[in-house]
Formats: structure tokens, sequence, C-alpha cells
């Protein structure tokens, strides 16, 4: 087990699993120094992905979603350049990052995203997938051998990456802080998952049980 440092708060201790899903990919790829990073999505695990490329010997690291709503957000979390998703955005993102990607973090998790992501990657690069698309999601075999894709599938965290989160919570670290977006009460939760199923500015909504 891990223990909460009595110096950080409940809300503290809510990021500490999603800065651990996001340490676990990043962590797989084992970055090159100073490699090109491009992070596909700007939800939860695109930004803790977002933050750890950053620490973990990204060089230029660019943030992508289809909405802006997220752009000051991957910024803060460590991001260069935040680029829209679309039409044209292959040459949006080499631009942003001088080149195409070496690694692209897929933080989307919708149908589409994995060939998306083997799309945009450099020849020889990697594709992490930490969407966790539950949907049959094609892939074209023939790019993705043209281009000789690594692709890799992250699942969760460990207990070691778990205590890493801790501890860089503990040491002061405040960027993760900033994805919390709404702190409610228990009462207000019915109308705030209401809200969360339609079109939403939220990013990380912490309920305090006691308020």
């Amino acid at each position: 087990s891990v223990k909460l440092p009595s110096a950080l708060s409940l809300l503290d201790g809510a990021l500490v699993e999603p800065l651990a899903v996001g340490l676990h990919g990043v962590s797989l790829a084992r970055l090159k120094p100073n490699a090109r990073v491009l992070v596909l999505g700007g939800g939860t695990v695109g930004l803790t992905a977002t933050f750890w490329a950053r620490r973990l010997g990204a060089g230029r690291l660019v943030t992508a979603s289809r909405s802006r709503r997220r752009e000051s957000l991957a910024l803060a979390m460590g991001a260069d350049a935040f680029v829209t998703l679309g039409e044209g955005e292959g040459e949006r993102i080499a631009e942003a990052l001088g080149g195409p990607p070496d690694y692209v973090f897929e933080a989307i998790g919708v149908v589409g995203a994995l060939q998306q992501s083997v799309n945009l990657v450099k020849p020889n690069g990697e594709v992490i997938s930490m969407g966790f698309c539950m949907a049959p999601d094609a892939v074209i075999p023939g790019i993705a051998t043209f281009k000789q894709v690594k692709l890799t599938f992250s699942m969760a965290w460990t207990l070691e990456e778990f205590q890493t989160a801790v501890d860089l919570l503990d040491r002061g670290d405040v960027e993760p802080r900033a994805m919390v977006s709404n702190t409610i009460s228990l009462d207000a939760l019915p109308s705030m998952i209401e809200t969360l199923r339609g079109a939403h500015n939220e990013t990380k909504v912490h309920v305090e049980p006691w308020a």
C-alpha cells in the first residue's frame, strides 16, 4: 500500500492515480533524449502524459486536441505548443515539432485514434496507446508496416509509479493541481454527472463529501 503524506490534501490524493497512469505510459516509451513527442488528447490522461514526457526526456513536446479548451492546461503541464486536430493536422504538428513526432501518445480513446497516430508518427517511430477504447478500432497494417511503427499498449500503473506520483506531489510540484477544474459537494454530484454527459469545460471534478 501507499500512504498519503500528512502534508497532502485529499484533492492531492485524487490526483495520484491519473499521474501514475501518465507516468506508466510515458515510461514504457523509454524516451530518447530530445525526442519529438506528440500527445493526442487534452483530457486528464493526455495532460498527465504531457507532464511526464516533459520530465522524462522529451525535447520538443506538442499536445493536440480537437478543442482548444485545455490549451492553457497543456502548456502549464509542459507542452511547448498546442495544436488543433482536423484537416491539415499533420502539417501543423510537424511545424510545431520541427518534424514528425518520434513518439505519439494516443490519449483520445475513440475509434480511429490508433490509425491517426500511425499516420502522424515518423517512420520507425512509436505509438503508445493510453486511450483505452472499448470498441473495435481498425488499423491498416500496410501503412504501419511501411513505416515500421512500433505500437505499445499501456495499462494502469505499477505500485512504484504510484509511489513516485505521491512523492512528486509531496515535493511540492503544483502543476497537476491545475487539472482540478471544480470542487463540488456530494449533493451536487448527480447534476454534475449530467453535465459531464454533454459538452463541458471540466477536466477533473473533485467531490468533497463534507462540503
